[in-house]
């Protein structure tokens, strides 16, 4: 099972709660969906967003899996990405270790390329964006 969908606004929102809750429950559909059905893994795009939104005081010129965005000082989108990938995270913690499934997360920087889909998704009208050089 692969998540790949979480709100990606083009300007501040107007409540925060429209990125935020969309992202996480979300995640969690899937989360709660592939361990109803037995699925063995579930792969999630992530974000470097729900890494790298640090204090001054808590950056690190390197990361790796236990470093977390601080949700209180990041903007809308960076938040929803962090909570959303610690929600998959907590949830597949909570399970029972023998219910537990395989979890494996992607934090890419930027992904381009064409929409495989003709929709006005947010994510989609900024690559149409690029693409047409406007």
């Amino acid at each position: 099972m692969v998540h790949t969908a979480s709100p990606f606004p083009l300007g501040v929102p107007k409540s925060e709660d429209s990125v935020v809750k969309p992202a996480v429950e979300g995640t969690l559909a899937v989360m709660k969906a592939a361990h109803k059905h037995k699925v063995k893994r579930v792969v999630i795009t992530s974000s470097c967003a729900a890494v790298f939104v640090k204090s001054p005081a808590n950056f690190k010129p390197a990361m790796n899996e236990n470093d977390w965005s601080e949700p209180e000082i990041c903007k809308p989108y960076e938040k929803s990405k962090t909570l959303a990938e610690k929600a998959a995270w907590d949830y597949l913690e909570a399970l029972p270790e023998n219910e537990k499934f395989e979890l494996v997360v992607i934090n890419p920087t930027l992904i381009l390329g064409p929409s495989l889909v003709n929709t006005d998704f947010t994510s989609g009208l900024i690559i149409k964006k690029m693409m047409s050089g406007s």
